[in-house]
């Protein structure tokens, strides 16, 4: 029977719990997901492969790589791209979903699908086109304003070969190819956080103690670390607080970023400023826990379509978040809506140090915050719901669904949905 596959380069937690409930409810699936490029993901790969071997499919190249150095990225976009493909060719896909994958590598796999007439789903997390043309504009001017205005072009093409789009936020439909809005190619499907992996009222436990961080107030960033994100900010937030000794600016991260703000603290003696790596999948709910406030500093290349999908853990884990990104960017709106954290503007040091001391400084303000994140994540992230509108994007996109399955697939929703 031809599968559903499901492709995402960042092996994100909510996008596999949705090929698995695909998968359960009769809709033959398979997961592709890169087990090569370092992220916090890779540590619940092995569980996933365990629980689900039938469906997820570790798609891996001769060397791991990381998203701070721009040659070994590219170098091991392009290897991944054909184990990908050499995958893609033992499948018998029904359609084709992509996620999070670089233009490099989905528009090997969109080509793949053309020439197969299988429909190429294109799952947008990203405007790819501007975050490039601002960063080379930014690192090589009038040159790298010329790259970026080609990668844009390259996206646009890519958007419009698409059978379907699936936007992340309302702002995206805006960058949109002009035939894709035309003939309504697109349809909004907001990202989610796996509410069901953080127990209400969870305590930081064993995790805390074992690091000497249950006695301390607690700064934390959790998540891969690349060229959209604020390094500066870490540093200054330690040394903005270096005078008061119960407090930790923590980084959980792996990789080339990590490596060198550790060598960095260490020679510059800062002490709290502690970096650990990646932790077990099943240790971020208890680590989470642990943070009086959860941080995100992004530099302005992130835009306002870069939808940093931690957040969505932050909200889970009710911990108030501070994020520094364009007011306009969905995460932003999401924070300011629930009320859940203070928002500033990318690249001012200072307002972000200034919105981390005011919750830290208040604790009613901060139990308030996390009260109103978690509130949001158990209302927003219905999983049920999602599976109802992510099978009716499927239909829409002209995949065959047999009547059986899709009948069963809305059957057990409209169930499940009664019993709520």
């Amino acid at each position: 029977m031809s599968t559903i596959t499901l492709i995402d380069y960042g092996c994100h937690s909510f996008s596999y719990r949705l090929a698995a409930r695909l998968h359960d409810y009769g809709l033959p699936t398979r997961y592709f997901v890169n087990g090569s490029l370092e992220s916090p993901n890779l540590s619940s790969l092995p569980q996933w492969v365990q629980d689900n071997p039938e469906m997820v499919r570790n798609i891996t190249c001769k060397r791991p790589y990381g998203k701070l150095s721009l040659a070994r990225r590219l170098r091991g976009e392009s290897d991944w791209a054909v184990e990908c493909l050499k995958a893609l060719e033992q499948e018998n896909p029904a359609a084709v979903i992509v996620s999070c994958l670089p233009l490099t590598v989905a528009s090997r796999i969109e080509s793949w699908c053309n020439r197969r007439s299988i429909p190429f789903v294109y799952w947008l997390q990203d405007i790819q086109g501007k975050a490039i043309s601002d960063l080379l504009k930014a690192r090589l001017g009038w040159f790298g304003r010329v790259l970026g205005g080609l990668a844009s072009k390259w996206e646009q093409h890519l958007l419009t070969r698409s059978r379907m789009v699936i936007t992340i936020a309302p702002s995206h439909a805006r960058e949109l190819p002009p035939p894709v809005l035309k003939q309504h190619r697109y349809r909004l499907l907001e990202n989610w956080g796996n509410l069901e992996d953080f127990p209400k009222g969870l305590s930081s436990g064993d995790w805390a103690s074992q690091y000497g961080l249950d006695k301390t107030v607690n700064v934390m960033y959790t998540g891969t670390l690349g060229l959209k994100h604020d390094l500066h900010t870490f540093f200054d937030l330690a040394i903005a607080f270096k005078d008061r000794p119960d407090i930790r600016i923590v980084i959980v991260s792996s990789g080339q970023a990590a490596d060198k703000i550790r060598l960095e603290a260490a020679r510059k003696r800062i002490h709290n400023l502690v970096v650990l790596p990646f932790q077990p999948h099943a240790d971020v709910p208890t680590m989470l826990a642990s943070a009086a406030v959860l941080v995100a500093p992004l530099n302005p290349s992130a835009g306002s379509f870069c939808v940093p999908s931690k957040i969505l853990s932050y909200l889970c884990s009710g911990r108030p978040t501070v994020i520094a990104i364009d007011p306009e960017n969905l995460a932003a709106k999401t924070i300011l809506r629930s009320r859940s954290g203070l928002v500033v503007r990318p690249g001012d040091s200072k307002e972000f140090i200034k919105a981390v001391a005011r919750l830290i400084d208040d604790p009613a303000l901060r139990l308030e915050a996390g009260s109103n994140a978690r509130a949001y994540a158990e209302v927003a992230f219905n999983i049920d719901t999602i599976m109802e509108t992510f099978i009716g994007i499927l239909a829409d996109s002209g995949v065959s669904l047999t009547p059986q399955v899709a009948a069963k697939a809305i059957h057990d929703l409209a169930q499940t949905a009664a019993t709520v």
